[in-house]
């Protein structure tokens, strides 16, 4: 048993301590969310490329799938890539219900448990915790239970792809 145990151990220690090869050190991709009302989405990762378009939701969930040391490229909701400085996100914390979709906000991990409240489509929600298919959210004063295929913030792969430079729109 003490064998088994001594095994273990170093392989634990050494998912906490893993290094990535990214700018960061952090995996990719990763969630976070945007700092303020006020985010310029841009075609390249400098502030000499041209802005696109510019977020105006604080806290809105988008997915980073690449970065260097400055610059994140994310996915936002709607599927949308851009280049955002990195001072402009922070850790993830918010999921969203998705564009023309309801969820039910239940009292208990279980779709037979009694509904707490109805999150209307593209509703912003703090995320506490998943397990087991289902995560607990806070939003509106309400806590509850959500299916975790039914959020946008969760996912573990990349949901967007990275665009192909080399490709003329």
């Amino acid at each position: 048993m003490c064998a088994v145990m001594l095994a273990v151990m170093p392989v634990a220690a050494m998912a906490e301590d893993e290094v990535y090869n990214t700018p960061s050190n952090l995996p990719l991709p990763r969630w976070a969310m945007l700092k303020s009302n006020e985010v310029y989405a841009r075609n390249g990762p400098s502030k000499e490329n041209r802005v696109v378009w510019t977020y105006r939701v604080s806290g809105l969930p988008v997915q980073i799938i690449s970065e260097t040391r400055e610059w994140r490229l994310i996915c936002d909701p709607d599927g949308n890539v851009a280049w955002v400085s990195r001072t402009m996100l922070r850790t993830a914390k918010n999921v969203m219900s998705p564009a023309g979709q309801k969820l039910t906000l239940r009292k208990s991990p279980d779709e037979a448990s009694d509904a707490q409240a109805i999150l209307r489509p593209k509703s912003l929600a703090s995320l506490d915790k998943c397990k087991k298919n289902w995560c607990r959210i806070s939003a509106a004063g309400k806590t509850g239970w959500v299916p975790e295929q039914g959020l946008w913030g969760t996912q573990d792969v990349a949901v967007c792809k990275r665009p192909d430079p080399f490709t003329s729109k």
